[in-house]
């Protein structure tokens, strides 16, 4: 693969380990004298540095790669800062559980030479496009990996929500909301909302209500070769769809949400072949209550 020269880093949370991390990015850049660039907020941690950026378009037009510290959160923002470009990203994990970042902090400096030296190779991952219409005119275009959501807001009421896939209605969800999440997604907040887990490689919705009224609507699993529309009716008024958690716009009742299918995000950069079912097991945690039951029963 083509080697990377230089690197925007992307951090957002003060924690002692994310901070720790930066400064090894720091030392090994300076050993190596690999051009590194650090979003303006980095600031809040490594403050005067000479690597701060002034703007994210500075951080953006100078790195080749971006690289994000922290958990899946993080890299998403790094993927939606990049405007789903052909920008090369990859993620540090820091954080939590982290489906995304799988690459995690303990060989840092090994992981960035080997980028430098294009020892690498890349995947691809489903994207979702949400088009908002208000009165038969398009107001806005949401891009999603994980998934583009309607939820009700601050206001206290249930939302009912109006689905349909191509041209056949499904039903009138009455809910706190809805999750329209990619295969990739489905461990995110699908998973949360009572979602299934579907292999990555699935190209698919994965369409959850969230606390829906009625305990029999439950998920369904969609293709993707037509499109989902979505209306809000009922009592409320306005609601809130969202991209990845990112990217947020209000709607009103008349509005109508169509999501489609957008291609595939090829850019991301892995250095590690894993199992995605390993991921799993090492994530969730899976078998390891079997496995404590088993040696307590030896």
């Amino acid at each position: 693969m083509k080697p990377i020269k230089s690197f925007g880093i992307i951090a957002f949370k003060k924690t002692s380990i994310v901070q720790l991390t930066l400064e090894r990015i720091i030392a090994w850049s300076n050993k190596n004298a690999v051009p590194i660039f650090l979003h303006p907020f980095c600031a809040n941690m490594i403050p005067n540095s000479l690597y701060l950026c002034e703007s994210e378009e500075e951080l953006l037009k100078k790195s080749e790669a971006l690289v994000s510290v922290g958990g899946d959160g993080t890299f998403l923002s790094a993927v939606h800062l990049s405007h789903f470009s052909g920008k090369p990203v990859i993620g540090i994990n820091t954080g939590g559980i982290g489906f995304l970042t799988v690459t995690g902090t303990n060989n840092i400096e090994q992981d960035l030479e080997r980028l430098c030296k294009g020892d690498y190779s890349t995947y691809s991952k489903m994207l979702l496009e949400a088009r908002i219409f208000r009165n038969q005119s398009e107001i806005k275009t949401m891009r999603a990996i994980n998934d583009i959501y309607i939820n009700r807001g601050e206001q206290p009421k249930l939302i009912s929500i109006k689905a349909w896939f191509g041209s056949q209605f499904i039903t009138e969800f009455l809910c706190d909301g809805i999750i329209i999440a990619t295969s990739s997604g489905s461990t995110a907040y699908s998973l949360a909302a009572g979602g299934p887990i579907v292999e990555p490689s699935v190209r698919a919705f994965i369409l959850t209500p969230i606390c829906p009224h009625s305990l029999t609507e439950r998920s369904l699993i969609l293709p993707c070769d037509k499109q989902i529309k979505l209306t809000i009716s009922g009592k409320i008024s306005q609601a809130i769809v969202s991209a990845d958690g990112l990217d947020n716009t209000k709607i009103l009742k008349t509005d109508e949400i169509l999501i489609s299918y957008a291609g595939e995000q090829s850019n991301l950069l892995q250095l590690y072949s894993r199992s995605y079912f390993d991921l799993l097991r090492t994530k969730l945690g899976w078998g390891k209550d079997l496995k404590s039951y088993q040696s307590q029963e030896e």
